[in-house]
């Protein structure tokens, strides 16, 4: 069904339309916090209090903007929310299996998972903003300007963020572009 009227009809309180909802977006909303925290417990309890928000929000949605973009942005708000909060701090990233799709062909002998390891060292060196922006662009596929929706900041400094995050990530990893 087309997602627009999935969402009218989870705004009218069916049930079925609101599971259709959250089962489509379910992984890719873990997915979204898992690649920036890299913990799988935690990344599940942060999906679900996104959904916890989405459904009371939900209401209030307007169509000016793409579900997934409004349903992102409130993640990405609980993102920075989760960064801020005095007793938490961003933790070390384990980056998900999901990586492998973006690996490139190694011409040293090395382990896929060696290099999966080093991809998400390479993650986790990145400020905050620039992980999230990569991880949005690369792994969401999200344009500069729908992540300048979702993060609340300018298109322009969005694609600075992403051109020093691949700038930081090709440097951490030359040794495999070969």
């Amino acid at each position: 069904m087309e997602e627009s009227k999935l969402v009218k009809r989870a705004q009218k309180g069916d049930r079925d339309a609101m599971e259709a909802l959250i089962g489509g977006y379910y992984p890719l909303v873990f997915a979204y916090f898992y690649k920036n925290t890299g913990l799988y417990h935690q990344s599940k309890d942060l999906t679900q209090e996104v959904f916890i928000k989405m459904i009371s929000g939900l209401s209030g949605y307007r169509p000016r903007a793409a579900f997934k973009s409004w349903l992102f942005a409130i993640a990405s708000n609980h993102l920075k929310n989760h960064y801020r909060s005095a007793s938490r701090r961003p933790e070390p990233a384990e980056f998900s299996e999901a990586l492998q799709e973006v690996l490139p062909a190694d011409s040293r002998e090395i382990s896929r998972a060696e290099l999966r390891q080093d991809i998400r060292a390479a993650l986790e060196k990145l400020p905050p903003e620039q992980r999230e922006a990569v991880v949005l662009r690369f792994y969401h596929d999200f344009t500069p300007r729908e992540i300048a929706e979702i993060t609340g900041v300018r298109e322009a400094a969005i694609k600075s963020r992403i051109r020093y995050g691949l700038d930081k990530l090709k440097k951490e990893l030359e040794g495999y572009a070969e």
